[in-house]
């Protein structure tokens, strides 16, 4: 190992006991151990010792060191160059911007698993922009649901908040920890039929960089943190107002992609 100590995960003079009498394979129990440590927030760009050293540390041999690295770096937490080591990172999350679906069906169709941070559920009079959006009369209520999502692998990656009229009867005690349009559609027995969607570049506010973990230094401007922004009003029957939800994405965690068909052109242009 080279360079300062503190631009690693781990130490070289660190030692971890695998045992070999376990029914779980060796290059399984070497990368929870590394899992544990490589997870850290603060552990995002600090290198991994040489192979060499992690088999000393992990007393193992060098199959069983490259397997658990490369199981590491498929998932996305590992960025193995040669001659540069092996830096700590973290996998972006790509949006199909062709499908309307829900943040969970988004997650699951990618077979990661979901973690929520429940922030505030309430009914509440929505700001007036809100309102004319969902069409709401004057002193109409609606549904408020702020979460945080990510995955086990990456979390926070988006702050979300979402107004559902109060006139859809849905419940402030539902689990809104898990897929909201699973709740509307297979609960209520509302279909939820299309949406409109917006994506912008944007500035965080101090409490939106807070919950996003948006260090200092890290996706800053002149005048704040970059973020994401996506507006999405969602329709029922009859073309109704189903749902609004402002969600605010961390750029270096999350991408929005879509697959383009051209059609063929007019024959005056052949």
């Amino acid at each position: 190992m080279v360079g300062n100590d503190s631009e690693y995960a781990f130490q070289k003079s660190e030692r971890f006991r695998l045992d070999p009498k376990s029914p779980v394979p060796l290059y399984h129990q070497m990368e929870q151990i590394l899992l544990e440590r490589i997870l850290r927030p603060e552990m995002i760009n600090r290198l991994l010792p040489s192979e060499a050293d992690l088999e000393k540390m992990f007393h193992v041999s060098r199959a069983t060191v490259k397997r658990a690295l490369e199981n590491l770096s498929r998932r996305g937490l590992l960025d193995r160059r040669r001659a540069l080591g092996t830096r700590v990172t973290r996998p972006q999350i790509t949006e199909d911007l062709a499908r309307l679906s829900s943040y969970t069906e988004e997650m699951e169709a990618k077979g990661l698993t979901i973690r929520t941070q429940l922030l505030e559920v309430k009914l509440h009079l929505p700001k007036d922009e809100v309102a004319d959006r969902l069409r709401l009369g004057p002193g109409e209520r609606s549904l408020l649901i702020r979460r945080l999502r990510g995955t086990n692998e990456l979390f926070p990656v988006v702050l979300l908040q979402t107004d559902i009229p109060a006139r859809f009867g849905i419940s402030e005690s539902e689990d809104f920890s898990s897929s909201l349009y699973r709740i509307i559609e297979e609960k209520y027995h509302i279909p939820i039929e299309g949406a409109e969607e917006t994506i912008s570049a944007g500035r965080a506010t101090a409490e939106e960089a807070s919950r996003l973990q948006i260090a200092r230094g890290i996706l800053q401007t002149a005048r704040g943190s970059s973020v994401l922004i996506m507006e999405r009003l969602t329709y029922t029957r009859g073309s109704k107002p189903l749902e609004f939800v402002r969600a605010v994405y961390r750029p270096d965690r999350y991408q929005f992609s879509i697959r383009l068909k051209r059609s063929s052109p007019p024959s005056s242009a052949r």
